[in-house]
């Protein structure tokens, strides 16, 4: 099963994916959740090079490269090859010339036309899809991939819309093979919606998205002003809206302004045949964990009957029990193991951010 979350930054995609992860695991499912900033990216792309085959080819020729080094690291399609540029960089640098690595940096797909974009990311989601039709009992959940990531990038680019419709048909022909159920939060108001932006993530987080993007084409012929990212935010509800609408596939949005999100998640567990099953007892010593090699530090604590998890950057999780010695965070797809005394080791997926990356551990000061 192929499940696509989508919705407006801070509608709650994350967190209700995470909800889906953990309840069909619960069922027996073997189950994947392929965050927004997952790390390789199966369909996006953060910090990747992408290089055709014949690219790939004389770039490990002209470099004196060993190919069962290089190919370990690299994700090799068929017709083209990626590098994740982070693990390149955090546990690979001494491999590379620093010639070799710039000319990989070059082919960062962010740096890519749109035209060079669309043909790279096509090419992805095909292989992906052929991926996941080759284990049809997996659960696979899409987080912001097939809307958000997209209509920002066309948005960005100032695209036609038409082109941006043609792309998205091109995503569903490889996807609707698959069977795939979209579910699609929302708010009416994209006013209230900015407001609760506002209030979960503050007003930097504005401020740094419009730094990051406002010489991009979008921002070119509108005012040089913060306030010029909330239009931004309002086209992308009008075209994911749209997108909604056209998606021939079993669908659920749901309206999330009041809040009542007990109501809406018995919906979406409804809505693919789930019942709720409860979460599991288990502890987890509270205190400071520090990575020391990195100078990363988790800080764990409990208020009431909860545990919470600090990151390195100040932002705070819900922790839930997975197993007695593993703990799910609620709003990534990245797991605590505490199956020795006084270590957290991290499991599960690996995002952008360092400490989620798999197998670090960090020891209870």
């Amino acid at each position: 099963m192929l499940i696509l979350m989508e919705g407006l930054p801070g509608a709650g995609k994350s967190t209700n994916s995470g909800l889906l992860f953990r309840q069909f695991e619960r069922h027996g499912f073997k189950t994947r959740w392929v965050h927004e900033v997952d790390r390789p990216h199966p369909v996006l792309f953060f910090q990747e090079s992408h290089l055709k085959m014949n690219e790939y080819l004389n770039w490990k020729t002209r470099h004196n490269l060993s190919t069962s080094l290089i190919d370990k690291v690299a994700t090799i399609r068929e017709e083209s090859v990626g590098f994740d540029l982070l693990e390149l960089s955090w546990n690979h640098r001494e491999a590379l010339s620093e010639m070799a690595f710039n000319e990989l940096q070059e082919k960062d797909v962010w740096k890519f036309s749109l035209d060079e974009y669309i043909e790279a990311a096509l090419e992805k989601w095909r292989f992906f899809a052929k991926a996941v039709a080759a284990d049809p009992e997996q659960v696979v959940i899409l987080d912001s991939c097939i809307f958000q990531y997209q209509i920002f990038s066309f948005q960005l680019a100032n695209a036609p819309q038409q082109q941006l419709d043609y792309f998205i048909e091109a995503l569903w022909e490889c996807l609707t093979p698959l069977s795939p159920k979209l579910v699609y939060l929302y708010r009416n108001s994209i006013t209230d919606a900015i407001s609760h932006l506002r209030q979960v993530r503050g007003e930097s987080f504005f401020l740094n998205i419009w730094e990051r993007d406002r010489l991009r084409p979008y921002y070119k012929a509108r005012p040089d002003k913060v306030e010029t990212y909330f239009e931004f935010l309002a086209d992308y509800h009008a075209i994911a809206q749209q997108l909604y609408n056209k998606a021939n596939c079993p669908k659920l949005s749901i309206e999330v302004t009041s809040g009542e999100w007990n109501e809406f998640e018995e919906r979406m567990l409804a809505f693919f045949g789930l019942t709720r099953l409860p979460d599991i007892d288990a502890g987890i010593y509270e205190g400071d964990y520090l990575n020391n090699d990195l100078g990363l530090l988790l800080k764990i604590k409990q208020d009431t009957d909860q545990y919470f998890l600090i990151d390195p950057n100040g932002s705070k999780h819900k922790l839930i029990a997975r197993t007695s010695t593993e703990f799910y965070i609620n709003d990534l797809p990245v797991i605590l193991n505490i199956s020795r005394e006084g270590e957290i080791e991290i499991d599960g997926a690996s995002l952008t951010s360092r400490w989620t990356e798999k197998g670090l551990v960090f020891l209870r000061e």
